[in-house]
């Protein structure tokens, strides 16, 4: 019996413009009524994810910065967090400032850039997230970071990730969840990981948990669950290791999720 589903945001819970359909809040509702509440868990600043959870109520808890920040919506002291180690930050800003790379940090929630650039990344976290201008980052004062985020052309992605691995692997962790994004955080900070911490603190097994994802950096967030639930927009290397994959897309695809695996068994 599911008692726990964990969601991915854009491209999985939300629909093609960002948001929660009606049919999708009533059914998170209804989930919620039967004692199954519904976690956020995605890449997105807490700053923005708060916003969907709010939407979701029932004091939803939010995994955010892929899963480098645990929290609860309604309440600013973390249940977890993780920082990126000073020194990779550090290295991986000089990398990127030697290739052109675009990058932003987070503090406190805030996003953190030289120079604000929306072309090179729509960032969904803008329209509710503040943006500090720093300015030159070699001359900015260090402060911790949940992660960082490099976005570039998708062709160079792959190998710019293999050398920021070689070099940075040992103490950091890489995701993507966009082709054209590189997604950094502490060694052993994903999506999984923070799953597993949420569940232990609110005594839920593995088999309860339902997650659904999209993207390959939601793969440790499905290996973290009973049912594990790829949309049908997700890519092919999510769709590998799901246990099921939906017919529909996006949110869905998320709903036909949960009448299958949460409704349907307590029908019977």
């Amino acid at each position: 019996m599911i008692k726990l589903i964990a969601t991915d945001l854009d491209n999985t819970l939300l629909d093609r413009k960002g948001a929660v359909p009606p049919a999708t809040l009533r059914m998170v509702k209804k989930a919620r009524v039967m004692g199954v509440p519904t976690a956020v868990v995605t890449g997105r600043s807490y700053a923005s994810a708060g916003v969907i959870a709010r939407r979701l109520g029932g004091n939803a808890p939010v995994i955010c910065y892929n899963g480098a920040m645990i929290l609860r919506e309604g309440e600013e002291a973390p249940l977890y967090e993780s920082y990126v180690p000073q020194e990779v930050v550090g290295g991986i800003l000089a990398f990127a400032k030697e290739r052109g790379i675009y990058v932003q940090l987070y503090d406190h929630h805030v996003i953190v850039v030289e120079r604000l650039r929306r072309d090179a990344h729509p960032d969904p976290d803008l329209p509710f997230t503040a943006c500090r201008e720093a300015g030159d980052f070699s001359e900015m004062p260090p402060f911790p970071t949940p992660k960082l985020l490099l976005a570039a052309p998708a062709e160079q992605v792959p190998v710019l990730q293999a050398q920021l691995e070689a070099r940075y692997g040992d103490r950091a962790y890489f995701a993507q969840s966009e082709p054209y994004l590189i997604e950094v955080m502490a060694k052993g900070t994903h999506k999984g990981a923070a799953l597993e911490r949420l569940a232990a603190l609110m005594g839920v097994e593995k088999r309860e948990i339902m997650a659904c994802g999209d993207n390959t950096n939601d793969i440790p967030l499905l290996k973290a669950a009973g049912v594990s639930v790829a949309v049908a927009n997700a890519v092919p290397q999510v769709k590998e290791i799901a246990t099921y994959v939906c017919s529909h897309e996006r949110s869905a695809g998320f709903r036909e999720a949960v009448e299958r695996f949460v409704f349907a068994p307590r029908k019977r």
